[in-house]
């Protein structure tokens, strides 16, 4: 996964999906209100086709709010599938809405009693299904290659075993919750980074406090860590970062960003030890 690929947040589901359902209930009451006796039929097949629609954007702004609440990614995934079905759904009824007004209101009154309403609930359901189906595999390939990248970074990342266990040994004694631990990894890595930049006595552009990319970047023009170790800093501490600002990560990825961090944060402190000798 690109570090500068833009993803939904709840509020790009619960925002638009408020509007919409807003408009549905107004469109509604307008069609039942303008309808005369002879019209109540079509009013009836739209109610139907809205209710669907409606059922599947108040699914996905349920499925945020749990992914948000139990920090789940999976009801995450659910919420952009309904979101996606229900966009898929409401935009078939609008397509034959307009059809009908393109060629014709009154062909649209003579069509609509004689709509199946069986066969549009198929159409919609292979629709939204084959939209699922899409969405989910363009997400397990974007899941797989960025996990496949992190085991990459991982490897190139050189320490001992001995060390490794020792760190996750102390991750573990501060908080055995993994979420935490990648707060309290992020915090770490940068108080090292912070205590690098001392010993080596490495010029930061600006004035203090300094953020963690302009340290980095100090350090690496001037030769005190690698661009790898660099990546990897930024890499890590970006991802972190979500776990402090509450955002949803999955156990898998997160799991695979504390190996990498450990291994991260071992390196800035053997380079700090390197320093301090000198």
């Amino acid at each position: 996964m690109a570090e500068n690929l833009q993803v939904m947040k709840p509020r790009d589901i619960v925002t638009p999906s408020a509007t919409i359902l807003g408009l549905i209930v107004t469109a509604i009451g307008i069609l039942v209100a303008l309808a005369g006796e002879s019209k109540q039929s079509i009013v009836r097949n739209f109610a139907f086709l809205f209710i669907i629609v409606v059922i599947l954007f108040v699914s996905a702004v349920i499925s945020t709010s749990l992914s948000t609440l139990l920090r789940r990614v999976r009801f995450w995934n659910f919420a952009l599938v309904f979101y996606i079905a229900g966009w898929s759904v409401l935009g078939s009824v609008l397509i034959i809405v307009m059809i009908g007004y393109a060629y014709g209101v009154d062909m649209l009154q003579v069509q609509m009693p004689q709509f199946s309403l069986e066969f549009f609930t198929s159409v919609s359901s292979i629709v939204a299904v084959a939209a699922s189906a899409i969405v989910m595999w363009f997400q397990y390939k974007r899941a797989s290659e960025y996990r496949r990248k992190l085991a990459e970074m991982s490897k190139k990342v050189d320490v001992t075993k001995k060390e490794f266990d020792k760190v996750t040994d102390e991750l573990k004694s501060e908080s055995t919750d993994l979420t935490n631990s990648l707060v309290i990894l992020r915090s770490d890595i940068e108080r090292e980074l912070r205590k690098l930049v001392r010993e080596s006595k490495t010029q930061v552009e600006r004035h203090y406090p300094y953020p963690i990319r302009r340290l980095v970047t100090a350090l690496k023009q001037r030769e005190v860590i690698s661009p790898q170790l660099a990546y990897s800093v930024l890499f890590v501490y970006n991802f972190c970062s979500k776990a402090v600002h509450g955002e949803v990560v999955s156990q898998k990825d997160a799991l695979l960003i504390r190996e990498l961090g450990i291994k991260t944060l071992i390196s800035l402190r053997n380079l700090v030890a390197k320093y301090e000798k000198q």
